[in-house]
């Protein structure tokens, strides 16, 4: 699921409907677990992107999470 537009799109592109929208359900569960009520677009892109990293991809993002050297203001450009 994301975000494309203003509108939600499912991993293929197409637009949310009866068939998808339990997808997107689960998204929006994770997203209100990990931050409660203070939702927003980036918190969503986030969390979807999490979702669908291979566990190879996502054991490179906790590594990188958990330096100590890793400024993510720097990173972002602040």
């Amino acid at each position: 699921m994301k975000i494309v537009n203003g509108k939600w799109q499912d991993t293929n592109g197409d637009k949310i409907d009866h068939f998808n929208v339990s997808e997107l359900l689960e998204i929006g569960q994770k997203v209100k677990a990990v931050y409660g009520e203070d939702i927003t677009c980036s918190r969503i892109e986030l969390i979807s992107s999490i979702v669908n990293l291979s566990e190879k991809e996502e054991n490179s993002l906790a590594h990188l999470l958990n330096r100590d050297d890793v400024s993510f203001s720097r990173l972002a450009g602040f």
